[in-house]
């Protein structure tokens, strides 16, 4: 109950900063869609694949799914949105504790994130790369299997597993674009990585 209502004040807060915000550049900043109908202006994003449409000024979230949108997926639509400057990915990949602040919160990224994926996939390296493909991922040329795919129009992500060996148990490691902060916070950034992680292992137990 108190973690639903901590959410729920994080989503009224980000519906009252995107309604208070410049939306003209929105499409520059965020690489979302923007267009303008009856009074309305109409933000469209694409998130883990899915396409959303947040309907200003009212704040009305919608998805070509027709399915109920969770709270949290609100909440991170909305923080992207406002956050979103506009700033060039670096081509320069980095994990979580490289990111300005996430040495902190490394742990705690491990925990949510890593640590999942690891005890799902660690001894089934093939099905982790199947559940990477099937979210709309990329084979990419890291470590012994890894794929790259865009969770929002400006984060991309990759996932690197290395298989181990008599030595060394098996590793994975998520890679951001250093730019990552300039779109996402810290703590999203966590929330993000548990929502990909949980799709990638229902897609693996599939």
């Amino acid at each position: 109950m108190r973690k639903h209502k901590s959410y729920q004040q994080a989503f009224e807060l980000a519906c009252r900063d995107i309604q208070s915000l410049d939306s003209s550049g929105m499409t520059a900043r965020s690489g979302a869609e923007t267009r303008q109908t009856n009074g309305h202006i109409e933000i469209t994003v694409i998130f883990l694949g899915v396409a959303y449409t947040v309907t200003l000024p009212q704040v009305e979230i919608a998805s070509t799914t027709k399915k109920t949108i969770s709270l949290v997926t609100r909440i991170m639509l909305l923080h992207y949105l406002n956050r979103a400057d506009g700033t060039p990915e670096k081509g320069e990949l980095v994990p979580y504790k490289e990111i300005p602040g996430g040495l902190m919160y490394a742990g705690v990224f491990e925990r949510r994130m890593v640590t999942p994926l690891l005890n799902a996939f660690g001894q089934a390296p093939e099905r982790f790369l199947k559940a990477g493909l099937a979210m709309g991922g990329e084979a990419a040329e890291f470590g012994d299997i890894s794929f790259s795919f865009r969770v929002l129009p400006r984060v991309p992500v990759t996932l690197v597993l290395w298989k181990g060996d008599e030595e060394f148990p098996p590793s994975i490691q998520v890679l951001f674009d250093r730019s990552i902060d300039r779109y996402l916070s810290l703590e999203d950034i966590v929330v993000l990585g548990e929502m990909i992680s949980k799709r990638l292992i229902a897609r693996g137990s599939g």
